[in-house]
């Protein structure tokens, strides 16, 4: 009951920043006229970067679970990673993606938890690896540079390089995990999932930082790569939208979006996205309300396309048993 009341909040508030953002920015007139002049090239590129980027990802993931002791194909991982696109349609969030993905490599074979330990790993890093992006592109963006931007950009590497250090290092690791299971002490024996989360974050820390630098090295690596896709993919649908934003403007754009989508706000980061993106990109750039309703929306349209061959996926998959029955 909980839990359909919070969805039902959260759909009120995704229709209710959608809306605003429609009638407070919007002309629908010259949104359906510029969407009539989106390019077909760069929509076709920025779908092929989407399947790039997930094909990756799933290598990435196949070789951190290798390394681990779990052996799975890295097409079946790219099998679950589309199938947890098509349960996010309906209930998104990238909790539940990642949820998903965990049931579906789990489900026939043992390990569960190192599986879901190498998940939650993949996912440090890949929120590890956004930072260096981030500084990156608003070092190259003179509109922004001032003293205090240095100075917090410094304090953003700073923390990030902490960060990073249980995960590659094995003495940090050991603090780090020392300090979580101090802080797992601190919640109420009924507070079990709490526990048991922080206490699987403790356990990836540790097994993951005693993996190969060789492995290491890979899964830093394919987490820059799938950066780079992301701020490519983001830069390719604005041309097409007719955004008029320099690609390295991208760098650090693709950062904010991907925070954005983590905040439990809206679905998919509906509203939010395109509220955040008119504050940034008009000031900037002076990118239309238009141009950025029509990026959102075609980065939306790519994303449920990815779902429904998920989904199709999963049901031939589903209907092969019944198939050998009859």
């Amino acid at each position: 009951m909980r839990s359909a009341a919070w969805k039902f909040a959260k759909l009120a508030v995704t229709l209710a920043l959608l809306g605003y953002f429609v009638r407070t920015y919007v002309d629908l007139g010259a949104f359906l006229a510029l969407a009539g002049r989106a390019s077909p090239p760069a929509l076709l590129a920025y779908f092929a970067t989407l399947l790039a980027a997930r094909w990756i990802q799933a290598v990435q993931t196949q070789k951190a679970l290798a390394e681990a002791g779990v052996y799975v194909r890295s097409v079946e991982v790219f099998r679950s990673q589309l199938i947890a696109t098509f349960y996010t349609m309906f209930v998104p969030g990238d909790l539940v993606g990642g949820g998903v993905t965990w049931y579906l490599l789990a489900k026939s074979r043992e390990g569960g938890a190192m599986i879901a330990m190498i998940l939650v790993y993949l996912r440090l890093v890949f929120l590890a690896t956004a930072v260096p992006f981030a500084i990156a592109g608003m070092l190259l963006e003179s509109r922004i540079q001032s003293p205090l931007l240095s100075g917090v950009l410094a304090l953003a590497a700073i923390a990030t390089a902490i960060a990073i250090a249980p995960l590659v290092f094995r003495r940090p690791a050991a603090l780090a995990a020392r300090l979580v299971n101090a802080l797992c002490g601190l919640f109420a024996a009924g507070a079990a999932r709490v526990r048991a989360a922080l206490k699987t974050v403790a356990g990836c820390i540790e097994t993951c930082a005693a993996a190969s630098s060789g492995a290491t090295a890979s899964a830093f690596g394919y987490s820059m790569a799938l950066h780079a896709l992301g701020a490519a993919g983001l830069w390719l649908v604005a041309e097409a939208a007719h955004a008029g934003v320099p690609f390295h403007a991208f760098l650090w754009v693709w950062p904010l979006m991907v925070v954005v989508h983590m905040l439990p706000i809206s679905f998919g980061g509906l509203g939010v996205r395109e509220i955040t993106l008119v504050y940034v990109l008009d000031r900037l750039y002076g990118t239309t309300a238009e141009s950025i309703l029509l990026l959102s929306m075609i980065a939306l349209l790519a994303t449920t396309l990815l779902g429904l061959s998920g989904g199709l996926w999963n049901s031939a998959n589903v209907a092969k048993p019944d198939d050998r029955a009859g």
